[in-house]
């Protein structure tokens, strides 16, 4: 009886294999057939097929035969639906920044675990950044990794929504004001000390800071570059320090292109004019770059240039090569994922944990000088 029970099983599953490629309304072959197909008795295949029929892959009609439900290829899809595990990934712009590498490092981790991602671009956007969350929550994701948007409304009912079904998330980059979840972040206070500490020791005294748009990352570099005057007992100016005042949704690659080589042609103009120039990113800085080079200035013997985010076309394309600090995006991206997939595997995650990747300094000869001068209180 147990080899009888194991055997229609067996065929029952094969029968539902048969049929997932075939469309609804058609007939399957007779019993008969399907009993020498098999090679199995009849009441066998009597079996799996009643089965079949009560589960809704099958229908029968009398005096006509059974036929294939139209239910049969969506109860696959469901079930396939089912047991694959889908990321939301949310990011402001997969074209720019530090974000194509952040987005790897989560697919390398959701590939090595067959979870699929679904990427979606707010472009800064609260109200689209929202919408594609509550979209994803009522398809069925199973985890978010959010790159928050710089611009803020305060509402956070949707991730209050997430909290409430038990939807694991995780910050990345920054946090989401309002909201207590597990973070993973690059720390940018350091990196912004790196950068300065640098060129004050290659001899750098009056060092400038150029950003686009203020917001928590543009600050915490800047509040690195302002320690580390303070450290080397420099006196900071503020006529070399520059935010611009645009809105996140004007800051295309060729605005803030512009920011650098208009900002520094400035600087460069008046008699009290910067030795050293350290940029928000690297795309400012490879406009700082050639603003320097037309204001007849070489670029690191005279001027030094130290960007950030470590953007391997432009640092590579300029001539000299630009120095920059590496942010680390591959890891960020690679730690938000790791920690999303423990909290999925219901791993004790506090709401507080903050893990921070620190970045490191990438010295080419943007910021090299023949011989380096020691200055103020060099620790």
């Amino acid at each position: 009886m147990g080899e009888e029970i194991n055997l229609y099983e067996i065929v029952k599953r094969k029968i539902l294999e048969d049929i997932k490629s075939v469309d609804g309304n058609q007939r399957i072959p007779s019993r008969v057939q399907l009993a020498k197909k098999y090679a199995v008795t009849r009441t066998t295949i009597e079996r799996a097929i009643s089965e079949l029929v009560g589960e809704g892959y099958l229908y029968s009609k009398d005096g006509s035969g059974t036929y294939v439900s139209d239910l049969t290829k969506k109860k696959e899809s469901e079930s396939i639906k089912q047991s694959v595990k889908h990321w939301g990934v949310i990011l402001p712009n997969i074209l720019e920044d530090t974000y194509p590498g952040i987005l790897r490092g989560i697919e390398d981790i959701a590939s090595n675990h067959s979870i699929v991602t679904q990427v979606c671009n707010t472009d800064n956007d609260p109200e689209k950044q929202n919408q594609y969350i509550q979209n994803m929550l009522n398809y069925g994701v199973d985890g978010f990794i959010i790159v928050p948007s710089i611009v803020e409304t305060g509402n956070v009912s949707v991730f209050n929504e997430m909290q409430e079904k038990g939807v694991p998330f995780v910050a990345c980059n920054r946090s989401i004001t309002g909201v207590q979840s597990p973070k993973v972040i690059s720390n940018n206070y350091h990196g912004g000390y790196l950068a300065t500490k640098h060129l004050i020791e290659q001899g750098y005294q009056n060092i400038a800071f150029i950003a686009s748009v203020s917001y928590s990352i543009s600050i915490e570099r800047y509040q690195g570059y302002l320690a580390a005057i303070a450290d080397y007992g420099l006196i900071p100016n503020e006529e070399f320090v520059h935010f611009e005042e645009t809105s996140i949704a004007s800051a295309t690659f060729d605005r803030v292109n512009k920011i650098g080589r208009q900002r520094v042609e400035a600087m460069l103009s008046k008699d009290n004019r910067p030795d050293a120039f350290f940029c928000f990113d690297d795309l400012i800085a490879q406009g700082a770059y050639y603003a320097i080079r037309e204001s007849g200035y070489q670029v690191g013997k005279e001027i030094g240039l130290v960007g950030y985010n470590d953007n391997y076309y432009i640092c590579n394309s300029l001539p000299g090569e630009l120095t920059s600090i590496d942010f680390k995006a591959y890891e960020v991206g690679e730690k938000a994922a790791t920690m999303l997939l423990d909290l999925m595997n219901g791993y004790k995650v506090s709401n507080i944990k903050t893990v921070v990747v620190q970045p490191d300094m990438k010295v080419r000869g943007s910021s090299l000088r023949n011989t380096p001068i020691t200055v103020g209180n060099n620790i």
